[in-house]
């Protein structure tokens, strides 16, 4: 099993990386979700292919 990244979305649409506890990383999603967060929980491909991805996005 790869590392895992945790990004959290607020209700403005910023995102930020919480660093993953890999023992804990349910009771983190939970803890996102029940502070009015959308997390999204990223292996190391999954990563890296969002992030190509979001490059080829136009920048308006």
């Amino acid at each position: 099993m790869g590392k895992k990244y945790l990004f959290s979305e607020d209700n403005t649409g910023r995102v930020r990386e919480v660093k993953v506890d890999p023992k804990h990383l349910d009771k983190q999603f939970r803890e996102e979700r029940a502070a009015g967060r959308t997390p999204t929980v990223l292996d190391e491909d999954d990563r890296i292919r969002f992030g190509l991805l979001a490059n080829k996005l136009p920048n308006d």
